[in-house]
């Protein structure tokens, strides 16, 4: 079954790496958190938002740092989310 989530419905937070990249790392917001509350989304009808409470939690939590490229982080951020779901 494929959901459609509203871009609104997503909170997005950027912040600086850490760990070794040197300046760019330490410059540069690449690391991503994405968080996605399942309660509060109007995306699923009730039985299939208890089932994902079930399983997952109220909020997805995903943070994402694997390369230099924040755009290319929240990519792969959101490409989690929706294999999750």
């Amino acid at each position: 079954m494929r959901f459609e989530i509203p871009e609104g419905e997503l909170a997005w937070f950027f912040d600086t790496s850490g760990g070794p990249g040197g300046q760019h790392a330490n410059r540069n917001a690449t690391r991503v958190e994405l968080r996605f509350s399942i309660v509060d989304s109007d995306a699923f009808a009730d039985d299939v938002r208890d089932r994902l409470v079930d399983a997952l939690g109220a909020e997805v939590r995903i943070i994402e740092d694997g390369t230099r490229s924040q755009s290319t982080n929240r990519t792969k951020a959101r490409r989690r989310l929706d294999r999750m779901l």
